[in-house]
């Protein structure tokens, strides 16, 4: 199966991920990606400026990053691999095991 980033990849062929994850899984990331880029919006509430911004840059990053796996289908870790594998257009992989617990409990079960 293709990956949606990256037109060389396949998904369980030539090293690529070894499974992809299915619509319930890329919502939880986008659902994850909202929850964190509230955070960060609340964190810009907090009375200390250079707390408040590096709290809310922090949030954001994983806000967004949840975003990006949520949208291209990464199946690990998406604060570490999922933008760098959109910018390289190809995929990075990296472990995850909050991820790893949270996909193997939204499996379909069969």
């Amino acid at each position: 199966m293709k990956m949606p980033y990256c037109s060389e990849c396949t998904i369980g062929e030539d090293g690529g991920p070894s499974h992809a994850i299915t619509n319930r899984q890329r919502i939880a990331r986008a659902v994850v990606g909202v929850g964190w880029l509230a955070l960060a919006w609340t964190f810009l509430y907090v009375p200390v400026p250079a707390i408040a911004w590096l709290l809310a840059i922090i949030a954001a990053w994983f806000g967004s990053s949840h975003l990006v796996a949520g949208w291209i289908a990464y199946p690990d870790c998406p604060e570490l691999g999922a933008i760098a594998s959109l910018a390289s257009r190809r995929y990075i992989r990296t472990r995850c095991s909050p991820w790893e617990r949270i996909d193997h409990w939204l499996e379909p079960r069969s």
